[in-house]
């Protein structure tokens, strides 16, 4: 290990040394310097100081781990990089009967109302969680969960009390961070805060509506991943479905209109969910109403531009270990550096202690065996498949955003609504004068106003805060 420590005491001389070389080094394309490939000498010298990890033998198979496209090498390093357990075994223990199972089959339930109004600092009348089988982004048998969060005010639009799917922004590697650990755990200690600010939960229970907010990461926690999220999304719908089925008099939900929010990172779950939902879950799309988008890194390939070698690089770096836990042959462009980080503590961090890598504003080429991870093939693979183009949304979409964003560029949001204008899809969208994080508070209202307004609730009327309007908004069809 003291030789794993001078690497990383000559990382610093490193960035200091090849400074004017890497400002100089030209790009083939008009792109940010950030963005360009390392120089040779920075790459070897990356490759050559630190050691190989050594990923522990696992005592017994890790079922997230395994899969039969890699070899158990790899195995044993994919097994080192998912996230530890929680200590709760409903979200720890995977299903031996996993491939005989269903998506959307409800694999347990369980209460948290004694829990939950705390951590939310809102009242429910009933908390429900649910386990159930899914599917990975490679169609493996794999295990979800969600809660489902019942109002204590009574619905005052028309027909049925609508059900909010809110996709949070979980953004996050441990597996203590989710909303549905949080709220059964009363605050634990490591645990992100679920979605107090801004209060989407809150305001959408004070109108009567029923919240289900899913665990949208999956068992592996892939953050970033939207095949998963979208996948883990539409089958916590079917196993609350299905969860009505089974009770006696049902809870509410069964001829329920179905709406759908989700702010950044869960923004790229909804994405996910919404391209999805008319091959993977058909049968849902005559009950969603309506989504709504906030903060959507619709185009990978941007962010390298917008997060590398900055104060966003923690996060960009956190969200590169979320995607190679779910797709382990992007370990092929990993240094040592990289999986040594990767198999650190980093692993099992929430949202706020893994933006604080980003004040070193280590470039993701010191992390990179070829010096290059933005142009590679693999890195080219992946922009392709996470950005899904040329599949239209299969529900109307009010989508906000940033005109000052300086993390998720507002010119990929406009793509993505230009794109799903000419695929027919109805779309609202408001640009608000904010970066990031204002525009989550300026937006939430509008979106979520705008969703009720479609299942049933008052005529949408924008707020007063001057924005930019377009995109290809249509009325919603009778009912």
């Amino acid at each position: 290990m003291p030789h794993f420590a001078r690497g990383f005491a000559a990382i610093g001389a490193a960035m200091l040394l090849t400074a004017p070389s890497w400002a100089a080094t030209p790009s083939a394309v008009a792109e940010p310097i950030n963005v360009a490939p390392a120089p040779p000498a920075v790459r070897d010298f990356m490759n050559r100081v630190v050691p190989p990890p050594v990923a522990p033998r696992q005592r017994r198979p890790d079922p997230r781990a395994a899969s039969p496209t890699i070899d158990s090498r790899t195995t044993d390093l994919r097994a080192a990089l998912l996230p530890s357990p929680t200590g709760d075994a409903f979200f720890d223990r995977w299903p031996s009967n996993l491939s005989q199972l269903a998506p959307g089959t409800v694999i347990s339930v369980r209460r948290v109302t004694a829990t939950a109004p705390a951590v939310l600092e809102h009242p429910v009348r009933r908390a429900v969680q649910l386990k159930f089988a899914t599917t990975d982004s490679h169609g493996a048998p794999s295990f979800g969960t969600a809660t489902l969060l019942y109002p204590t005010t009574r619905w005052r639009g028309r027909g049925h009390t609508p059900v909010l799917v809110d996709n949070l922004a979980i953004d996050a590697l441990g597996a203590r961070c989710t909303p549905g650990y949080a709220m059964a755990h009363a605050r634990d200690g490591g645990t992100n805060v679920p979605d107090r600010l801004p209060p989407t939960i809150q305001w959408s229970l004070d109108r009567g509506l029923i919240v289900l907010v899913p665990d949208h990461q999956g068992a592996r926690m892939a953050y970033a991943e939207p095949i998963v999220g979208g996948r883990v999304v539409l089958d916590s719908v079917r196993a609350m479905l299905n969860h009505d089925a089974q009770t006696d008099g049902g809870l509410g939900v069964s001829a329920a209109p179905l709406i759908m929010s989700g702010f950044s990172g869960g923004a790229i779950a909804t994405h996910g969910a919404v391209k999805q939902l008319a091959t993977y879950a058909p049968e849902l799309t005559p009950r969603f109403r309506g989504t709504a988008l906030g903060g959507l890194p619709a185009d990978f390939s941007l962010l390298p531009g917008s997060m590398n070698a900055n104060w966003a690089t923690g996060v960009l770096q956190v969200a590169a270990l979320g995607l190679i836990r779910e797709r382990p042959q992007l370990l092929g462009d990993a240094n040592n550096l990289a999986i040594w980080l990767a198999m650190s503590p980093i692993k099992d961090s929430c949202t706020a202690p893994a933006g604080l890598i980003g004040p070193t504003m280590w470039p993701m080429q010191l992390m990179s065996r070829s010096g290059d991870p933005f142009h590679s093939p693999l890195a080219k693979q992946l922009y392709r498949v996470t950005s899904m183009r040329g599949i239209g949304s299969a529900t109307p979409l009010f989508v906000y955003h940033g005109s000052f964003e300086w993390w998720v560029p507002a010119v990929g949001a406009r793509a993505f609504v230009a794109e799903q204008c000419r695929l027919g899809v109805s779309v609202d969208y408001h640009e608000f004068p904010a970066e990031h994080f204002g525009s989550a508070f300026l937006g939430f209202p509008d979106a979520l106003s705008w969703l009720e307004s479609r299942a049933g609730g008052p005529r949408f009327i924008p707020s007063p805060i001057p924005r930019i309007i377009g995109g290809c908004p249509r009325p919603p069809a009778r009912r």
